[in-house]
């Protein structure tokens, strides 16, 4: 008996529980709205990484195709203008000199004034 009246005492020491107040239902609303605001951002950024996704492989499949076509051999193509190997012979008789005409290298320039 001296149990009891002890856990009675004890029990009465402890303040009563607090009755749910019409505040507390807000509460819940308001982490319903944050839940289901955050699952329509994350069904928003799916959707997107999914468009990314796909562009992607679309870039991918261009880069190939352009580094295949860069890897191909090219035909060789026919060199154009004087042959950079060939001493060319140029007559200078009569023509404007500057310097020494029996110089060892003579450079000649073409002109054209249009």
């Amino acid at each position: 008996m001296a149990r009891r009246e002890a856990n009675a005492q004890r029990l009465q020491n402890y303040p009563a529980p607090v009755p749910p107040s019409p505040g507390r239902d807000g509460v819940g609303l308001a982490t319903l709205g944050g839940v289901v605001v955050l699952l329509m951002i994350a069904f928003a950024n799916w959707r997107d990484f999914s468009r990314l996704s796909d562009r992607l492989d679309k870039l991918e499949t261009r880069m190939g195709q352009v580094a295949e076509r860069a890897n191909r051999p090219q035909p060789a193509t026919a060199r154009q203008g004087p042959d950079p190997n060939r001493v060319y012979s140029i007559k200078t008789a009569g023509a404007p000199v500057l310097g020494s005409a029996g110089a060892v290298v003579t450079i000649a320039e073409f002109s054209d004034f249009q």
